[in-house]
């Protein structure tokens, strides 16, 4: 069977591995493995989830879905504070990023990312057989806008910024994806995941700048990473250019009915955001006491720690045997030595905290992380 030769030397996305591998792995019950490896919701929309059962008898599961995704679209619309033809809905905001690169990139384009950052950028980059150029961050892990726009060359198609960027949790300010839209003839696109967290955004430039093109997704602040619902916001004519490469049905009548009741009831969206930034704060807040580590500022759900006594690795480990799963960061630069940790719950969180303070050997801090 013949294939592309230059999948014998990709690298593909690294999945991770289920709950029951994990609890299977370290002789624990599914239920007492805590995931804070994702940067999904700790807490599942219930309330949502029985609106739309109430409602499935009615859905009309036998027919595909409404292929322009017009309900949808206008719940987006209300949410985003753009017309309707700027938006297309996505399965998941990775379906966006592969519609994108398909669209501008061939065989010897270039997609320019300031990095350390999302690992799918590079991933649906390489699969157009586009070359993936990383542009380092600053030492802050502030993005480096002069050598974002020198490392464009005539062979530049896309630059992929992330703002809140993971694995980092910091912004790109508006000014620059601003100068960086302007100074450049190329597609910008800007990965809004976690906006809701932070409540910035340059979802404004749209209109202005036909070449900036946002991807968002219901995954992170309304809970819905099950569901796989994004969206992308561009200019009505980079849509209509988009709208090329997406796939018919790819979102199905659950998932936008889903989607539709999510956006229209964010008051559960708002409360979650407010109760897992509060945690953010306090989590970095406690963190910041111990010895032997440093944590990062985060806009995101998530923060970023880095481990100097005991080593990340060790740390990992140990909190892996607790039934504790985070994101190991530690072998790749400019990462080294870091793990990366969802916000969870006040309970959970806790939990993080006191298996931390035992790993680190900070009795005497005890009371302060109480």
């Amino acid at each position: 069977m013949k294939y592309r030769p230059m999948l014998d030397s990709f690298v593909p996305y690294e999945w991770e591995p289920s709950t029951d591998e994990i609890a299977a792995k370290i002789g624990m019950k599914p239920g007492r493995v805590l995931r804070l490896d994702t940067n999904t919701s700790p807490i599942p929309p219930v309330k949502l989830l029985s609106q739309v059962g109430r409602r499935l008898h009615r859905i009309p599961i036998n027919h595909y879905p409404d292929t322009s995704y017009s309900a949808l679209r206008e719940a987006i619309s209300d949410h985003s504070g753009l017309p309707v033809d700027s938006i297309i809905p996505t399965n998941g905001a990775d379906e966006a990023i592969d519609i994108i690169c398909k669209i501008f990139l061939e065989t010897g384009n270039e997609a320019i990312a300031s990095t350390p950052t999302y690992s799918f950028f590079k991933i649906a980059a390489e699969l157009q057989g586009g070359k993936y150029v990383a542009v380092p961050r600053r030492e802050d892990f502030s993005d480096n806008v002069e050598s974002i726009l020198s490392s464009i060359n005539s062979q530049t198609r896309l630059i992929f910024l992330c703002s809140p960027n993971n694995p980092t949790g910091n912004i790109t300010p508006i000014e620059a994806i601003e100068k960086i839209c302007r100074e450049s003839n190329v597609a910008v696109v800007v990965d809004e995941a976690y906006y809701e967290f932070a409540g910035k955004t340059a979802a404004s430039l749209v209109e202005k700048y036909e070449n900036l093109i946002i991807v968002r997704t219901l995954s992170k602040a309304f809970g819905l990473a099950g569901a796989r619902i994004g969206y992308i916001l561009a200019s009505s004519e980079t849509v209509k250019l988009l709208n090329k490469a997406r796939p018919p049905n790819s979102l199905g009548v659950i998932n936008i009915e889903l989607g539709v009741l999510a956006l229209k009831r964010r008051n559960y969206m708002h409360e979650l955001v407010k109760l897992i930034n509060s945690e953010r704060q306090r989590l970095f807040e406690k963190l910041s006491k111990l010895n032997g580590l440093m944590v990062y500022p985060s806009e995101a759900n998530f923060l970023l720690i880095k481990f100097i006594d005991p080593p990340a690795d060790k740390v990992y480990e140990h909190l892996l045997k607790e039934g504790i799963v985070v994101r190991n960061l530690a072998a790749s630069p400019p990462t080294t030595g870091c793990l990366r940790v969802t916000i969870g719950t006040r309970r959970q969180n806790q939990r993080l905290l006191n298996v931390l303070l035992r790993i680190i050997g900070e009795q005497k801090n005890e009371d302060t992380l109480g």
